[in-house]
């Protein structure tokens, strides 16, 4: 290391260890308030949170308050009614007020009447007997007979954390003696804690005690401490400061932990001001710094640098006679005059060295291999022979001190010849070792040669001679090419046939998922649209019961009647249809779910004709030119079916033949075969082109080719979906002939499989199809 840059080191190392103690200095003290500060905020906004959470109590208890302090439901207590429920209980309550429970238990800790509302269904539902369990047993804990103070808290459940509120039920005005308890709760869940952490304006979180805490923070530091112990705060870094505290559930153990996160702003603002106060600090002693560098280079660097210059051109130009010439009387001109006398002896040396070199370097140069002298320590290559030129394609000029003899060699062989120079170096054996490597030219052809390297003792150098081992490497190295194309090639092949295979596989995933997502998608929609369908029949019944009334009341009133009443019809007859055409969709949608429930159950196939035809025979009553006619012979073995499922195919197929046969013949046959029972349904209506006699059964489809359809009322497509998806279930098929013009024929063949067990009792069915 140079004077000049010794001096700018130790001059940079006193400026950073001050910099470095008045950087601990000032981040014990000044950043340390900034702390203090940040924490004392952190605690506060927990508190927040806390309260907040505290808040929603009060305001269930409010609400519980309200409706126990009633004089109905103080009533309801005593004689449960439905109207109360009905009126005071629907599901609107449930989701207007936020709540997740409702429950009224009479003294004795049972339950008069309650309901839960899971999280993401629309209606409230009987309460499961695990968590009525709990309700009773929280309730029994926090009240006795006689008592009137309402409680609130928070109930752990399995759902989560329940924020309930309890008050005994009296009289409006607070007298009579409680007839029981009403518990109202919400859970807190997501939605709640972002509902929370939006009023008070916090990053706020809250998890239940026995769930994973926050990590860093242990459940141990929550346990016997009451609610209002100080905060427990946590950094993530220089990023974010997260404050947790504990709260107590109604009966006062631990529950939840209420976690507040904030950005460390204020520790970021300290961390600024020390950061100002040290750049100030540095930029006063770099000033200073330089002042002293200056005095140091014109006093002492600068003729320490004189000095060195005149030594090296001394010995780099030969110059014997030259000498060092440096004025003054200090001790750089005294080194001067001592650097002149050694300078003298050398000289002397020299001659001698150069004496005996030339009869080493003669025989080094003429010999036959290819040899170089090369210095371990900086790899460059110092001398070599006219062998080695012709091997390398270099002159003697370009390599000699120029090049390394890593330069001739390829990167992955460069560190094991270099470690087995610095092995031999190390052992300080003169007898020659030999590695093999590969050697590049100057032309970039490679060359494997063997190395025979002897080092000279005393010195950094060895010889190294070299004999071409390419012809025996080349053929060595193109066998072994040979068997690896061979490994590769089958690699490849049993690669691209397991890429197929997984492509394959990813493929069948996502219709499978896409298949689901419809199938949930209709049955979503189907459930949606049925209760607004209900919704508008029903008040337009009731609107033409009123109208059918006011007739009565004037002749002024017909005309407009009958108007009002025909429109009334429609809308009616059009809700009837959309509620069939919703209700296909959901069949369908079930089935194709696997959400079908099978009743099978024993099922005479004279049954199953006479109740299909009875529930189509007004389609049949409108138009006299139809003739229905039954072919159902004795003896036909009971079928094991689902009844409803297959009035639902028989009823369609009639439907079907009634809806597109004006006069004729329609004909219900049974027959029992080889391979199973076969049911037809024919008509002598206009027939399906034989273009659509395969696709009439897909979903959405119907004959359309020509005019066949003309005039005609378009259903949805999906009954005959539904039926070829019923008969399938049991194993069984479902096809269509026809001729267009001439009728068509529906056959249904179910196998033995579906057919009942001969010596059964028969399980009688009434008309509604209950056994």
């Amino acid at each position: 290391m140079g004077l000049r840059r010794a001096t700018i080191l130790l001059i940079g190392l006193t400026l950073a260890v001050l910099l470095v103690g008045l950087y601990a200095a000032s981040r014990c003290i000044i950043l340390g308030r900034f702390v203090t500060l940040e924490e004392d905020i952190a605690r506060q906004n927990v508190e927040r949170g806390v309260n907040a959470l505290h808040s929603r109590l009060s305001q269930l208890t409010l609400m519980a308050i309200d409706w126990a302090n009633w004089d109905d439901a103080y009533a309801f207590m005593n004689e449960p009614d439905k109207a109360f429920i009905a009126s005071n209980l629907p599901p609107e309550t449930f989701r207007n007020q936020g709540l997740n429970v409702i429950a009224f238990f009479d003294p004795d800790g049972l339950l008069v009447w309650g309901r839960f509302l899971e999280p993401g269904n629309d209606a409230p539902a009987e309460i499961p007997e695990p968590l009525l369990e709990t309700f009773r047993s929280g309730v029994a804990r926090l009240f006795k007979a006689t008592d009137r103070t309402p409680r609130q808290g928070v109930m752990m459940l399995p759902q989560g954390p329940l924020l309930a509120a309890m008050h005994p039920v009296v009289k409006s005005d607070g007298s009579g003696t409680p007839r029981g308890v009403l518990l109202m709760g919400a859970l807190l869940g997501e939605a709640e804690t972002a509902r929370l952490a939006d009023i008070t304006r916090l990053d706020l979180s809250i998890q239940a005690l026995q769930a994973p805490v926050p990590p860093g923070v242990a459940a141990a530091d929550f346990e016997g401490k009451p609610s209002g112990e100080p905060v427990v705060l946590q950094t993530a870094g220089e990023s974010s400061l997260t404050g947790h505290a504990l709260v107590r559930d109604v009966f006062g153990e631990p529950a939840l932990v209420v976690s507040v996160t904030m950005p460390r702003d204020i520790y970021r603002r300290g961390v600024d001001m020390m950061q100002y106060n040290l750049v100030t600090i540095f930029l006063a002693g770099f000033g200073f710094s330089v002042v002293v560098i200056l005095f140091l280079e014109r006093r002492v660097i600068s003729r320490v640098g004189l000095i060195e210059r005149q030594s090296g051109t001394i010995g780099t130009r030969r110059e014997a006679g030259k000498r060092v010439a440096l004025s003054g009387s200090d001790e750089l001109a005294r080194l001067s005059d001592s650097i002149n006398d050694m300078l003298d002896r050398l000289e002397k040396t020299q001659e001698a060295l150069e004496i005996s070199e030339g009869k080493y370097r003669s025989l080094f140069l003429n010999t036959a291999t290819a040899m170089l002298l090369v210095n371990t320590e900086t790899s460059l290559i110092e001398l070599v022979n006219a062998e080695f030129e012709r091997l390398s394609g270099y002159g003697r000029r370009n390599v000699e001190h120029r090049k390394s003899w890593k330069d001739f060699t390829l990167e992955e062989d460069a560190k094991t010849i270099e470690n087995f120079f610095r092995n031999r170096a190390a052992s300080d054996g003169q007898i020659p070792g030999t590695i093999d490597c590969r050697f590049i030219g100057r032309g970039g052809d490679i060359r494997f040669v063997s190395l025979t390297v002897a080092m000279i003792k005393g010195t950094d150098s060895c010889i190294v001679s070299m004999i071409d081992l390419t012809d025996r490497k080349r053929a060595e190295e193109a066998l072994a090419e040979f068997n690896r194309t061979l490994e590769l090639l089958v690699a490849e092949r049993t690669g691209a046939l397991a890429e197929k295979a997984h492509e394959l596989e990813e493929a069948n995933q996502r219709l499978q998922e896409l298949d689901r997502l419809k199938s949930a998608f209709l049955s979503s929609v189907s459930h949606e649209l049925r209760t607004p369908l209900t919704s508008i029949r029903g008040f337009a019944k009731l609107i033409l019961k009123d109208l059918s009334r006011m007739t009565g009341m004037g002749q002024g009133l017909k005309g407009k009647y009958a108007r009002i009443d025909d429109n009334l019809q429609i809308i009616i007859k059009e809700s009837d249809r959309l509620t069939m055409l919703l209700n296909d969709f959901l069949d369908l949608s079930k089935i194709e779910s696997g959400k079908m429930e099978w009743r099978d159950a024993r099922l005479p196939v004279s049954d199953l004709i006479v109740r299909g035809v009875g529930a189509v025979r007004s389609l049949f009553d409108e138009k006299p030119g139809i003739c229905l006619a039954l072919d159902v012979p004795d003896g036909l073995p009971d079928l094991f079916v689902d009844p409803d499922r297959m009035l639902q195919v028989l009823i369609n197929l009639l439907s079907n033949a009634a809806k597109f046969t004006d006069k004729g013949l329609v004909r219900v046959s049974a027959a029992l075969e080889a391979d199973g029972l076969r049911l037809t349904v024919s008509d002598e209506g206009v027939g399906v082109p034989k273009a659509d006699l395969v696709t009439i059964f897909g979903k959405f489809r119907q004959s359309t080719q020509g005019d066949i359809l003309e005039n005609k009322p378009k259903g949805t497509g999906l009954g005959l979906a539904i039926c070829r998806n019923i008969i399938q279930h049991y194993g069984g098929r479902i096809w269509a002939e026809s001729e267009v013009g001439r009728g068509s024929s529906f056959h249904v063949r179910l196998p033995r499989e579906a057919l009942a067990p001969k010596g059964e009792k028969k399980a009688a069915r009434s008309e509604d199809g209950t056994a």
